[in-house]
C-alpha cells in the first residue's frame, strides 16, 4: 500500500527521508515511510535546528517542505513527523540531521585538483592484469574487496580516482594501494546449462572508503609493473539517505550483460568465440569450443546467466558495456554545472529502492537496458509518489532480469536473462509471469512506454558503423514548450548528431501516459533487427517526450542513447556539444526543482 507521503513497505516501521539540496536558497522536502502503514489522519510536521547543544524549532516551519534561508546557514536541521499508523497508533519519527551550506558537496569536490591519469594508455588486452570488485557500490565509511589476477606472478598497483569535471580533466586521484604482490588466480568455472562464467577469486586488496569521500563514480586503475599493462574496475560510492536534487543511477546491469569475459555474455555475437578465451587455460578453451559446437553448431551461443564475479573484458574495445562511453560525459556535465548529485547503481535500486526518495529526480543515462521487475516497480512507484524521472537514455528497461546468489552465496551476484528462450527457465516453466524476457512481452505486459512515455523501436545495427558516431539530427517539435525556453529554437530546427545509436519512439499499444507532449520527431534509418512492436509503428522516427503523472511528478525521455553528447563530448568521436542542448537540460532539471550552482556562461536558469 502507498500513500501520498511516500512508499510504505520500503522501510522499517517509522522513517523519514529528506530530499533536495541542503543549501541556501533551495528546499528540503519530507517523505514519511512506515512498513506498518499510515493512517488517514493528517501528518504534523515540525522542522528543527540544533542550537546550544539542543534541538529547537525553526519558527513557522510546520510544512512538508522547508525553504532554506541564510538564518539556517551552517546549522544542522532535521524534520519531525507525528502521524497515526494504520492501527491508529500515534508515532513520532525524526529524519537524519543535515548541515546547511552555501555550496553543495559536488561544487566543493570539483574545486579540488584533477588529473587525466585515470585514463588507460596501455590496455591489458590479454588479461595481463584483470580484476573485479566484490560489489558494484559501497557506502561511505565501508570497505570494498578487489579480486586481482595477473598472467604472471609479479607486482602491481591500484590507483583510485573519482570521475567528475575537475576543470576539464574528468577525474581526481584519491588514494593508491601502494605496491602489491600478485599471482595468477584460478580459471573461471562454466555452467554447461546456463553458460554462466564465475571466477570466485580470493581477495587481493581491501579498499577502506573514507567517511568523507564524496558520492560518485569511482575507478580503480590497475597497473602490472612487469608489463606496464593497465585495466580498470568501476564502482560507485554512495552516501545513503543524503538529500540531494538528483539521484544518478549507474547502469551496471547493462555493462555486465554485454561483458564476455570468459567467453560468454547475454549476446550471441560475442559469446563462445575467441573473445574472452584467454581467461581459460588451453585445455579449458577446448572444452569451451566443444560446448559451443554442441549447443549452436559452431555459432555463438549466448549465456542465460552472467556473473558479477568476473572482470570486464577489454573495456576500451567494447562500447556497449563501457561506463566511459555512456555515463562519463553526463557525470562531467552535471558536475561542471554544480548540480547537487548523489550516485548509486541499478543493483542498489533493486535491493534498496527507498534510496530513490532521497532525491527530487531519478536520472537514467545512456544505455540502461537491463532492469529487474523490482527496479521497474520501484521507479514506477517513486513516480506515483512524486519523484521526478529523467531518462537521458534509450533502450531503457527493455529486458527484464532477475538476480540470484553466487555459488558462494553472495546475494545479487548472478544476473539471469533467458530472453526469447524464457520457456527454458525453470522458474518461468512454473509461472510464466516470472519470465526474464521483454517487459513488453505478453507474459509480463509491462511495456516500458508506460513509464517512459516512449519505447525502444530501432537502431543503426553495429556500433562500429559510421552512422553511430555521426548520429542523426534531433528535430524539434512543439518549440514553444517551456523545455525549449531561452534556446531560440523553432519547429523543424535540428541539433546535430544527438540521435543514435539506438532510439525510442511513441507507440500505439494502449500504454502511453495521458497528457504526453512530443518534443521531437527525428527521422532515422533503421538498420538493426527490429524488436517486437505494434504493426503500425514507424521505426524510422524517434521522439523525445514529457508528461506529468497524476502525482504531479514530471517525466522526460530524450529517446536517444547519445543525446548526452550534446552536453559534453569529451573523448567522443566527432564532438557535438550544443549550447541549446545544455539549455534544454537546464530547463528540464529546473522544472523538477534542481538548479546548478556553477552554470556555464550563457545558460539561463529561470524557465517560467
Amino acid at each position: 500500500m502507498f500513500t501520498d507521503e511516500g512508499a510504505e513497505n520500503l522501510a522499517g516501521a517509522g522513517k523519514i527521508l529528506l530530499r533536495g539540496s541542503a543549501t541556501v536558497g533551495n528546499r528540503l522536502t519530507v517523505g514519511v515511510f512506515d512498513s506498518d502503514g499510515i493512517g488517514n489522519a493528517p501528518i504534523r510536521y515540525q522542522w528543527q535546528q540544533f542550537l546550544n547543544n539542543t534541538w529547537e524549532i525553526v519558527p513557522n516551519a510546520t510544512n512538508k517542505t522547508l525553504t532554506i534561508d541564510t538564518s539556517l546557514l551552517n546549522k544542522q536541521v532535521r524534520a519531525r513527523a507525528i502521524y497515526a499508523g494504520a492501527d491508529n497508533t500515534v508515532k513520532t519519527v525524526f529524519s537524519n540531521r543535515v548541515t546547511v551550506a552555501t555550496l553543495n558537496p559536488i561544487v566543493l569536490e570539483n574545486q579540488k585538483v584533477g588529473t587525466r591519469n585515470w585514463e588507460i594508455t596501455h590496455q591489458a588486452r590479454n588479461n595481463e592484469i584483470a580484476a573485479y570488485a566484490a560489489a558494484a557500490s559501497v557506502n561511505r565509511g565501508e570497505s570494498l574487496q578487489f579480486k586481482v589476477s595477473l598472467a604472471r606472478i609479479g607486482q602491481y598497483t591500484i590507483d583510485f580516482y573519482r570521475l567528475g569535471y575537475y576543470g576539464g580533466t574528468g577525474g581526481r586521484f584519491i588514494v593508491t594501494s601502494g605496491l602489491l604482490h600478485g599471482s595468477t588466480q584460478s580459471s573461471p568455472t562454466i555452467n554447461p546449462n546456463t553458460r554462466l562464467v564465475e571466477c570466485n577469486w580470493s581477495t587481493s586488496y581491501t579498499l577502506q572508503v573514507g567517511d568523507d569521500w564524496t558520492s560518485g563514480i569511482y575507478i580503480g586503475k590497475l597497473t602490472d609493473l612487469r608489463t606496464g599493462k593497465e585495466s580498470q574496475v568501476w564502482f560507485a560510492v554512495r552516501n545513503d539517505d543524503r538529500p540531494s536534487d538528483i539521484g544518478f543511477q549507474a547502469g551496471f546491469t547493462t555493462y555486465q550483460a554485454y561483458n564476455n569475459y570468459g567467453g560468454y555474455s547475454l549476446y550471441n555475437y560475442n559469446s563462445c568465440g575467441s573473445q574472452g578465451a584467454g581467461a581459460f587455460p588451453l585445455g579449458l578453451q577446448l572444452v569451451r569450443r566443444l560446448l559451443c559446437q554442441k549447443s549452436s553448431g559452431g555459432n555463438g551461443q549466448r549465456a542465460y546467466a552472467v556473473s558479477f564475479d568476473r572482470p570486464f573484458k577489454s573495456i576500451n574495445l567494447e562500447a556497449f558495456n563501457n561506463i566511459l562511453t555512456w555515463e562519463y560525459n553526463m557525470v562531467r556535465w552535471l558536475e561542471s554545472q554544480g548540480y547537487d548529485v548523489s550516485y548509486y547503481t541499478n543493483l542498489d535500486v533493486h535491493a534498496n529502492p527507498i534510496q530513490i526518495y532521497s532525491q527530487n529526480i531519478f536520472l537514467s543515462v545512456g544505455h540502461d537496458e537491463y532492469w529487474s521487475m523490482e527496479m521497474f516497480t520501484s521507479v514506477e512507484q517513486a513516480r506515483d509518489n512524486g519523484i521526478n524521472l529523467v531518462f537521458l537514455s534509450a533502450n531503457t528497461a527493455h529486458w527484464r532480469i532477475r538476480f540470484e546468489p553466487s555459488s558462494t552465496g553472495a546475494a545479487n551476484r548472478v544476473m539471469v536473462c533467458y530472453k526469447q528462450d524464457w520457456e527454458l527457465d525453470p522458474l518461468a516453466k512454473v509461472d510464466p509471469s516470472q519470465a526474464t524476457t521483454l517487459f513488453r512481452s505478453h507474459e509480463l505486459n509491462r511495456p516500458e512506454n508506460s513509464l517512459l512515455g516512449v519505447m525502444y523501436v530501432g537502431d543503426y545495427g553495429s556500433l562500429g558503423g559510421n552512422m553511430v558516431y555521426k548520429g542523426a539530427d534531433f528535430v524539434v517539435t512543439n518549440a514553444s514548450d517551456p523545455y525549449y525556453a531561452h534556446t531560440g529554437i523553432q519547429d523543424g530546427e535540428t541539433l546535430s548528431g544527438l540521435v543514435g545509436y539506438e532510439w525510442d519512439a511513441v507507440v500505439n499499444n494502449g500504454f502511453t501516459p495521458s497528457g504526453l507532449v512530443v518534443l521531437s520527431q527525428s527521422p532515422v534509418q533503421q538498420v538493426g533487427e527490429l524488436p517486437p512492436l505494434p504493426p503500425d509503428t514507424n521505426v524510422n522516427i524517434t521522439n523525445a517526450v514529457r508528461y506529468t503523472a497524476s502525482s504531479s511528478a514530471k517525466v522526460f525521455s530524450c529517446g536517444s542513447i547519445q543525446w548526452i553528447w550534446g552536453l559534453d563530448s569529451d573523448t567522443v568521436t566527432n564532438p557535438r556539444e550544443d549550447i541549446r542542448a545544455k539549455q534544454i537540460a537546464v530547463n528540464i532539471f529546473a522544472d523538477m526543482g534542481a538548479k546548478p550552482q556553477t552554470p556555464s556562461a550563457g545558460l539561463i536558469l529561470n524557465i517560467r
